[in-house]
C-alpha cells in the first residue's frame, strides 16, 4: 500500500543569452551536482531527478499537436516521505544559505523569472 509524497519540481528555462549547449554544459557541471546533494542530505530527501529535455522532433510535433509553446530545457526534483521533517527545515539558517547557493549558481544559466517550481501530492 502507497502513501503520499511531497515532491518539489523545478521546471527550468535557460537564460535568452545562452545557447542550448551552454546550458547543458552549466546543467552537467558537477557543482551543480554537489549543491542538489547538498539539498537531498539537508533536507532528507529520498529521492531527487535532473531530467534534462530532449532535442528532438517528437517535441516539436507534440507542440504543434498541442498548439503548445516551447518545452522547458530541464526539470529538477525532489521527493519526501514526511513533509513535517521538510516544513521543520524550510525556513531554518542552512536552508537558506542553500537556497541562496542554489539560485547563484542557477542564475549563471537558468531564467528564474520564466521557470516555474511548486510543490506537489503525489500517490505512491
Amino acid at each position: 500500500m502507497g502513501g503520499r509524497v511531497i515532491r518539489f519540481i523545478n521546471c527550468i528555462r535557460k537564460r535568452a543569452d545562452l545557447t542550448p549547449e551552454q546550458f547543458r554544459h552549466h546543467w552537467a557541471d558537477p557543482r551543480f551536482d554537489a549543491i542538489i546533494q547538498q539539498v537531498v542530505e539537508y533536507t532528507g530527501a529520498t529521492g531527487h531527478a535532473k531530467n534534462l529535455t530532449l532535442i528532438v522532433s517528437a517535441n516539436d510535433l507534440i507542440r504543434k499537436w498541442r498548439d503548445a509553446g516551447e518545452p522547458y530545457d530541464g526539470v529538477l526534483e525532489y521527493w519526501w516521505a514526511d513533509a513535517s521533517r521538510l516544513h521543520a527545515l524550510i525556513n531554518t539558517p542552512r536552508c537558506n544559505l542553500l537556497l541562496q547557493d542554489m539560485l547563484e549558481f542557477q542564475s549563471r544559466f537558468v531564467d528564474l523569472g520564466g521557470s516555474r517550481a511548486f510543490f506537489t501530492e503525489a500517490t505512491e
